[in-house]
């Protein structure tokens, strides 16, 4: 079915569909925090308005690739400076990936970046503690090269560049690593503690299990050594093992980890300079704007749908919904006028060679569709001396065999249009109770079957001239 424009509609600032600007706001407003079908049903019992969990599902998918190329547009386009609002002093970088269910049984992994302000504030047991504020989120199913230059607009409007202290929080992985390397090169890179804890843990495991006798609540003991102290006593330490011990599997690779990253593992000197030691903000990042609407029970996604949503999914926790909504609808009518443009220049090709427009179906041409004269008996008196009120008759050719006879066509009578719930172009109709009966979906149809209408008017008058 061709696409239908109606000027009203950009002056109403309408967009696609049967429902209005405001209700599908809302509806893909809802459809970013519960499945679809939940909110249709919401919508319907918010507003009074029926909808059907397909619909939602569309408008989801449509306004989230709107709002996708916004953002991406919003990345390649450097921003204006402004003076009004200076960088904040430091800032808190932490990256990490999620798992996701694609259909096919395939998993995948999206990748988050979460920015914040560091400041200090009164812990669980009253003591100061360092927490992490003004979050900002960046997720993305991509490769982690794509990722890299994704995250470009999201730093340049958070001003991370500007910023004189930046820290990043990491579990190592070599792609967050080249994250931080490539915007903030001088950033202290800190090894998440749970991280550091992890490794530590197995590897007191697997000395238990080489035979060695441990006190207890050893782990706890070394955590604490490593938190308030620093990795260098629990290097030492490790210092006394014998050879052959450290050579074994499962204890020789926590060992190296471990003596790599001591420079990374400073713990007491980074809580000193006022710095989180770990990765809890990029963690809730992944409940919050993946796991809480793209891990759900039987969730199985397809990879093209699942950007668009987090796109959504990042304007809600980024508090930033109205801002990008606006874009999104802008990416849309920025659509529909490429759309358009589209479908109207074969219509100008047309007209500047001089033949009829594509848009009306041409009328039926036969071999005997204009009169010609015959080469045995010439034209009547009568039929001379009166021209034919239309439009003049085209040369004679006096070759082609005359015509054979056919009966006159009588004036075609109007057909009253029978009631339909659809268009004649297939878009269906919308009936409310009390209003007059529609026929056409937009100012467009009509004028189009009016044209029909006229062509098929002077068609029966040609006729009855071609067969006079």
């Amino acid at each position: 079915m061709d696409a239908v424009f109606f000027p009203l509609d950009e002056e109403l600032a309408l967009l696609p569909g049967h429902l209005a600007p405001r209700q599908q706001e809302h509806l893909t407003h809802l459809a970013c925090f519960m499945p679809f079908e939940k909110a249709a049903q919401m919508l319907e019992t918010l507003l009074g308005v029926r909808t059907t969990k397909e619909t939602a599902r569309s408008l989801t998918e449509r306004m989230g690739a709107c709002m996708e190329a916004a953002h991406m547009a919003e990345g390649d386009t450097p921003s204006p400076p402004t003076t009004d609002q200076p960088a904040p002093q430091r800032y808190v970088l932490s990256a990490d990936g999620a798992m996701i269910s694609l259909v096919n049984k395939q998993w995948a992994e999206v990748r988050t970046l979460a920015i914040g302000e560091p400041h200090v504030g009164p812990g669980a047991d009253g003591e100061p503690e360092i927490h992490v504020g003004h979050l900002s989120y960046v997720s993305r199913l991509c490769d982690a090269f794509t990722f890299l230059q994704h995250v470009a607009g999201e730093i340049q409007r958070r001003k991370v560049l500007e910023a004189r202290d930046v820290c990043s929080i990491t579990d190592g992985a070599e792609w967050c690593q080249r994250l931080t390397a490539s915007y903030r090169p001088d950033a202290l890179r800190i090894l998440d503690f749970p991280h550091a804890a992890e490794h530590l843990s197995q590897l007191l495991e697997a000395l238990e299990h080489a035979g060695l006798r441990f006190p207890d609540r050893m782990l706890s003991r070394c955590l604490h050594v490593l938190k308030h102290r620093g990795p260098r006593a629990l290097l030492r330490m490790s210092g006394h093992l014998e050879n052959d011990l450290t050579q074994q599997k499962g204890i020789g690779e926590h060992l190296d980890y471990l003596r790599k990253r001591e420079a990374l593992m400073q713990y007491p000197v980074f809580r000193t300079q006022g710095w989180p030691i770990g990765s809890g903000m990029v963690e809730s990042a992944n409940k919050l704007v993946v796991q809480a609407r793209l891990k759900g029970s039987g969730m199985h996604w397809e990879r093209g749908n699942v950007n668009p949503l987090l796109t959504l999914r990042m304007a809600v926790c980024n508090d930033r919904w109205q801002e990008m909504w606006q874009k999104a609808i802008r990416q849309q009518r920025m659509g529909d006028v490429r759309q358009r443009s589209a479908l109207d220049e074969p219509e100008v090709q047309a007209s500047h060679q001089g033949t009829s427009s594509p848009s009306v179906p041409a009328l039926p041409l036969v071999a005997t569709s204009r009169p010609r004269a015959l080469p045995s008996e010439p034209p009547s008196h009568a039929e001379a001396a009166t021209p034919p009120p239309l439009t003049p008759l085209p040369p004679v050719d006096p070759i082609l065999p005359p015509p054979s006879p056919r009966p006159l066509a009588h004036p075609q009578v109007p057909v009253v249009p029978q009631q339909s719930d659809t268009c004649p172009c297939g878009m269906p109709l919308i009936r409310f109770k009390g209003h007059r009966t529609k026929e056409y979906c937009s100012h467009r149809c009509r004028q189009r079957a009016y044209c029909q209408r006229q062509a098929m008017k002077h068609w029966g008058q040609w006729r009855l001239i071609v067969s006079s």
